[in-house]
């Protein structure tokens, strides 16, 4: 067990799984398996030959979409459609980050929010932080990849949880920095137990109120004792299985990109919230 002093505000991770579903084996234009030329024929035969036809088509096959009826089909090529069309136009603009077709390509902006954003938090905590700036020069840049300390990306799924592992990941990172090992941590706990926290499931949260949570419960369980489910369940907290106990976090002030840069490149990973726009699930 150990425990940590964290420098925290809060981040957004974005995952998701697909759901599939199947056609009757009585529909003609059911979904065939002989491959992706089967595949792009079946979709082709519904939605025709049109200009992003064939790479709806081939998004589908990827991603494992099995529609359920014609129409469900027809609507999700006219979603992908219009998501293709938000990439092509954002990427032409020459923006300092790039978009791309991924699992989301098919969801509407309001089925992404449902699924994958919780709801609007408001964080006092970084009002006025308390991260102290020194008179060190900063490096010109600083990624702690190199360093080997941050975890691997988790899969959130079809819950608003992005709080937990954003608070995992940074305390998986700081314990990695301070006894040379990699650690993974519960997001689980967090959705289950850290309610009294003003934290709210899988409808939202915030990591500073996480690591108070964590602080006062006396530690956050690992991973393997305390699994991953993407929904809310009973608080199963055991003290016997705790990986980690927070001492303290340090919260940065709302916008001071000077204490954000200090802290990320002279302490460790930071944890950062920003508000997601609607191209923010297609970010490559």
């Amino acid at each position: 067990m150990a425990r940590l002093t964290l420098v925290s505000s809060i981040i957004l991770m974005l995952c998701c799984f697909a759901a599939a579903s199947t056609f009757e084996d009585s529909n003609p234009i059911r979904m065939v398996s002989d491959g992706l030329r089967g595949y792009e024929s079946s979709v082709l035969r519904v939605i025709g030959h049109t200009r992003h036809a064939i790479s709806f088509a081939r998004f589908a096959y990827k991603h494992g979409r099995k529609y359920e009826t014609v129409e469900e089909m027809k609507l999700r090529f006219q979603i992908f459609k219009e998501n293709l069309d938000l990439i092509r136009s954002t990427n032409k603009k020459g923006l300092s980050y790039t978009l791309a077709v991924n699992q989301f390509a098919d969801w509407s902006w309001d089925e992404f929010q449902k699924h994958r954003l919780g709801a609007a938090q408001n964080c006092s905590a970084t009002t006025k932080g308390n991260h102290q700036l020194t008179d060190v020069v900063l490096p010109e840049s600083k990624d702690w990849r190199e360093a080997g300390i941050v975890s691997p990306v988790k899969e959130q799924g079809s819950c608003g949880s992005c709080w937990t592992f954003s608070t995992t990941g940074a305390l998986e990172a700081a314990y990695h920095q301070a006894f040379g090992k990699g650690i993974s941590l519960s997001e689980q706990q967090l959705l289950d137990c850290a309610g009294a926290f003003n934290n709210f499931g899988c409808h939202g949260g915030l990591p500073s109120q996480a690591f108070e949570y964590i602080k006062y419960n006396g530690g956050l369980d690992t991973e393997e004792a305390y699994p991953y489910t993407a929904k809310d369940g009973e608080c199963k907290f055991s003290a016997e299985n705790v990986g980690v106990q927070v001492i303290d976090s340090v919260n940065i002030t709302l916008g001071a990109e000077d204490e954000l840069k200090h802290a990320v490149a002279l302490v460790q990973p930071v944890s950062v919230a920003f508000p997601v726009l609607q191209d923010g699930g297609f970010h490559q």
